[in-house]
């Protein structure tokens, strides 16, 4: 039976005495990966060096080689990748840094650019066809798997052969924040996020698929309702023309929605196929079973990894989250084979968050280490924020 998987090589049989006692069934020998390959373009320029312009590295040209291609699918990369392009520093006499066309991204294999019909923001990531990474985002991002209010998985606008290479595809997605990008402000925020990304994380899983790398870089949001003037989607910190910092709204106001992305390292399996998989895993060397370099299910590993996040960044982060403990105690068992599923945890979480107080959505999120002075100023800011939103029901 054919492994629907994202790397190229082909199932072996399992070494000589690995302990398989975690395994939930009995269906045949584990899956094994190798080392997943490095995702750097590929120089083969397309032109002389004088057709280039001197400001732009070696590797960017890459990108203003497919210029042309991506315009011609009705998409438009960043001034600086296009013919001719003059850096505007060298007229305004600014820092290059805060100069939007001077700003490189630090993964060489994506870039941003923008869709003039509607102005949207897009990222374009160049992935090698063998991973099958663009086959998993065309299947999630089908019509009818789009329709689920569950899924919450990146949105694919196009997956394009490259015109020079056959190995690779390229995939356009709209830009995104991170998931913290501001800070989560109040508790009522916290239910939501963790709401939408165990939905999602059971929609996937309930398709066969497995993200294997659900970290908290791997977690992102659609920042419009809560940055509705733009950012940049290099340094979200800043305008999208780098002039000021971006203005951001509070997300219990303006309610956002939440994404996987990065689908480099997961599995798809076939039904009644074994969830076995002998690899890297992700980047949260955490989750018990990567320390013993042995077969795994990596859908136990997503269910650690987000347990992970939820301990990291909220319930050990913020005071006032002390309902977060019993679902991250559920989530983070040592024995993938006594942990729970994603659907299990979504469903006791369902049930902590039927027991919580509705009022209590709005109430600050506070963090241990608030000075005296910090607190009464912050709870003032917070108190000030919710009269507002409570004098303007009346109002809308």
């Amino acid at each position: 039976m054919r492994s629907y998987t994202n790397h190229a090589s082909r199932p072996k049989k399992p070494i000589e005495g690995e302990d398989l006692s975690d395994s939930d069934d009995p269906l045949g020998p584990p899956v094994h990966f190798g080392a997943p390959p490095l995702e750097e373009p590929p120089l083969d320029l397309k032109h002389p060096d004088s057709y280039y312009s001197p400001h732009i590295r070696e590797f960017e040209r890459f990108w203003a080689d497919r210029n042309w291609f991506f315009h011609d699918k009705g998409f438009e990369l960043r001034e600086r990748y296009r013919h001719g392009w003059i850096p505007s520093w060298l007229a305004s006499g600014k820092d290059k840094s805060l100069c939007e066309d001077g700003l490189i991204r630090m993964f060489i294999h994506i870039i941003d650019g923008r869709r003039p019909s509607d102005g949207l923001g897009v990222v374009i990531k160049m992935v090698y066809r063998r991973k099958l990474e663009g086959d998993i985002l065309r299947y999630l991002s089908s019509p009818q798997l789009l329709l689920d209010t569950t899924n919450h998985t990146v949105r694919v606008l196009g997956i394009f052969q490259d015109p020079y290479n056959p190995e690779i595809e390229h995939l356009v997605m709209p830009v995104l924040r991170r998931y913290d990008s501001p800070e989560f402000g109040a508790i009522g925020e916290v239910v939501d996020f963790v709401t939408q990304v165990l939905e999602g994380l059971v929609f996937m899983h309930s398709h066969g698929i497995a993200h294997n790398d659900c970290t908290e870089n791997n977690i992102m949001m659609d920042g419009r309702p809560i940055c509705p003037q733009g950012w940049n989607p290099i340094m979200q910190m800043y305008s999208p023309d780098c002039s000021n910092y971006a203005k951001t709204l509070a997300r219990i106001d303006h309610p956002v929605q939440y994404f996987f992305i990065d689908f480099g390292l997961s599995h798809r399996f076939l039904p009644g196929q074994r969830h076995v998989v002998l690899d890297y895993g992700g980047a949260d060397q955490d989750v018990p079973e990567l320390r013993k370099g042995q077969p795994y299910d990596p859908f136990k590993l997503d269910v650690y990894t987000l347990a992970n996040i939820f301990m990291k960044r909220f319930h050990q982060k913020y005071l006032g989250l002390e309902f977060l403990g019993e679902l991250v105690d559920f989530m983070r068992v040592e024995k993938p084979s006594k942990r729970p599923t994603a659907q299990m945890s979504l469903e006791v979480w369902q049930s902590i968050k039927g027991g919580l107080e509705a009022t209590h959505a709005r109430w600050r999120l506070r963090k241990p280490d608030e000075s005296m002075s910090e607190r009464v100023v912050l709870d003032a800011v917070a108190a000030a924020r919710s009269s507002i939103h409570e004098i303007s029901r009346y109002f809308i």
